[in-house]
């Protein structure tokens, strides 16, 4: 007998955030083993969605796509429950009529526990199996400490989240998340069992034949703070202005100016636009324009700060993991797991210009060392973030 799988993503409207391709892909991997995927989401869910998917357009708030909207007076301390009860109201008219072997909901916040744990009372027999997955982290990476900090906030989501211990103890609610720190940081505030999933990406592609071309080291993404581009494009200028690494291209990724935390903007310096060293890439790339540049790079540059990307995945490093391209990456957290794991390159210390330069001048010197490390072990990495080893994971209770 067939077995059912309800996705429930309230964001689901459009396709300009990752929900679509994320949950695309899973309901293609889950198809594959058998099951039929229905998708739970926004009320003006685009047309071109519905082609792809089975959707249920259920929810007409979102709390992602409805942040910048005018709050309610005192809705800054009692949204977490409005929201919750917009939750249980629409996911109930599903509930109420169709039974589902597993339910799960990709990216789970304070604001949606109270309406799972109310549904989970009311209907037992409609969710075999309900996977809680959060994407976020309720700790704050202090980057003077090198330690979390958690906001008086997360009492709160901790004491939520210890009303689900019964649940996960009998499996029949699994809490997940994507990263090491984000289970650590969990399971302290709440004292309740997290299980770490692999972040799917199907994706990996043959670098181009590269041979007698300047080494093509880049950062791509919108610039941002987080990100640590304004440290990154200070290491490159000092780079280029050494002779000894006039065998060097760069490309970075800057389509706008991001603010810094002193309110100044950050701008891409003139000195780095005039080099004939360095490619600014000043838009947004499509799918095919991303693939080719991903293809002609030899090595990737991701300097991001801890203080945001301690707990949290980064889409581009598991593709340069993928296809055996070296980074330059910060120690600490994520990005240290996973690379060096699945991955070679350099761990640099957390916001250090003088330590991303060193860094870059080690990979480039080593290089061919740590291309060897990194296909040797894409194998492995394509094996582990693939949708169907996810969905293997995720439905093994189902």
């Amino acid at each position: 007998m067939t077995k059912r799988l309800l996705i429930v993503e309230e964001s689901l409207r459009d396709r300009n955030a990752h929900w679509f391709e994320y949950i695309k892909h899973i309901s293609g991997a889950t198809t594959k083993f058998g099951w039929t995927t229905q998708v739970a989401c926004h009320k003006a869910v685009e047309d071109v969605i519905k082609q792809d998917l089975d959707c249920l357009p259920l929810f007409e708030y979102a709390k992602y796509l409805d942040s910048s909207k005018k709050k309610l007076p005192g809705e800054h301390y009692y949204g977490f429950i409005l929201h919750s009860f917009r939750v249980f109201q629409s996911t109930k008219k599903v509930l109420r009529k169709h039974r589902f072997d597993y339910v799960f909901c990709p990216t789970v916040t304070v604001h949606h526990l109270l309406a799972w744990y109310v549904l989970l009372k009311l209907y037992p027999k409609s969710i075999k199996t309900l996977c809680l997955f959060f994407v976020t982290n309720p700790g704050v990476w202090n980057s003077e400490t090198q330690k979390v900090m958690y906001p008086r906030s997360s009492k709160i989501l901790g004491g939520i989240l210890a009303k689900f211990k019964p649940y996960v103890e009998t499996g029949k609610v699994v809490l997940g998340v994507e990263t090491k720190g984000a289970k650590t940081e969990f399971e302290h505030i709440s004292g309740v069992n997290f299980k770490l999933f692999p972040h799917p990406v199907p994706f990996s592609l043959d670098i181009e034949d590269r041979v007698n071309k300047p080494l093509h080291l880049a950062c791509y993404g919108f610039a941002r703070y987080e990100k640590g581009s304004d440290l990154l494009q200070d290491a490159i200028l000092e780079i280029v202005k050494d002779s000894n690494y006039g065998h060097v291209h760069f490309s970075i990724q800057w389509t706008s100016p991001f603010d810094l935390p002193n309110g100044e903007n950050c701008e891409i310096k003139s000195e780095l636009k005039a080099s004939n060293q360095v490619t600014v890439i000043d838009k947004a790339l499509d799918t095919s324009e991303y693939i080719n540049l991903l293809k002609d790079t030899d090595a990737m540059l991701l300097p991001y700060r801890n203080s945001s990307y301690y707990a949290r995945v980064s889409r581009v490093a598991i593709e340069a993991t993928n296809m055996g391209i070296p980074c330059v990456y910060t120690k600490g957290g994520w990005l240290e797991d996973t690379i060096s794991e699945y991955g070679s390159g350099v761990g640099i210390d957390d916001e250090s210009v003088e330590a991303l330069v060193q860094g870059i001048k080690e990979l480039i010197g080593n290089f061919k060392d740590y291309k060897t490390t990194s296909s040797q072990n894409k194998t492995r990495s394509i094996a582990y973030f693939q949708p169907s080893n996810f969905c293997n994971q995720l439905l093994a209770n189902g």
